[in-house]
């Protein structure tokens, strides 16, 4: 889930502080988290002037509380904004974190759950191909007994043949299971990244 942070050193911090011990401020977002309205739609509704209602609404929009979600047209035909009040939690840091440092850690929660998805993965497909490619014995007693029958009358033209297909080793699985993890690891992160987890 996407979070806002904010710093207490921060000038967010004491615009926040204003706004939660101001009580025009909190009915207007109390309104907002069940309604979506327009600016003379909240001053009709708690019967405040518009002037009050904008200046309460821009500094809940600069410290995250309030997000404008939609357009409309009003009378004159002018476009008028719907604001709600924003999904997205806030988190108050004692200490300011730097771009950098929150770049890396997101980083590595996306690189902890590609090599977990990856490694599940590969581990499947070898599992499989296992499965698949290694002979098993009763395949092997029912080919023998077919291949024995035939063999006697078709002996001279299999040996004349040239054989297309080797067997399977097992060498070759360790490798399928390796470039399984590779690509399943670059594409699970190039997706977590895509969705800014």
């Amino acid at each position: 889930m996407e979070f806002e942070t904010i710093s207490v050193d921060d000038e967010k911090a004491k615009e926040l502080a204003q706004i939660l011990i101001n009580e025009k401020s909190l009915a207007i977002l109390r309104l907002l988290q069940e309604k979506t309205l327009s600016l003379s739609e909240i001053a009709r509704e708690l019967d405040l002037p518009l002037s009050t209602v904008s200046y309460h609404i821009d500094k809940m929009i600069k410290v995250g509380l309030v997000e404008v979600v939609g357009k409309k047209y009003g009378k004159r035909l002018q476009e008028v904004k719907l604001y709600h009040a924003s999904p997205r939690p806030i988190l108050l840091l004692p200490r300011k974190i730097s771009v950098k440092d929150r770049i890396l850690r997101t980083f590595e929660n996306i690189q902890i759950i590609s090599l977990s998805i990856a490694g599940l993965i590969a581990y499947g497909v070898y599992k499989f191909s296992k499965l698949l490619l290694t002979p098993s014995s009763n395949v092997q007693d029912l080919t023998k007994t077919v291949t024995e029958t035939v063999a006697r009358a078709a002996i001279k033209e299999v040996s004349t043949t040239p054989a297309f297909q080797k067997p399977v080793t097992h060498t070759i699985l360790p490798y399928i299971g390796i470039v399984t993890f590779v690509m399943f690891f670059l594409v699970s992160t190039h997706w977590l990244v895509k969705r800014n987890l």
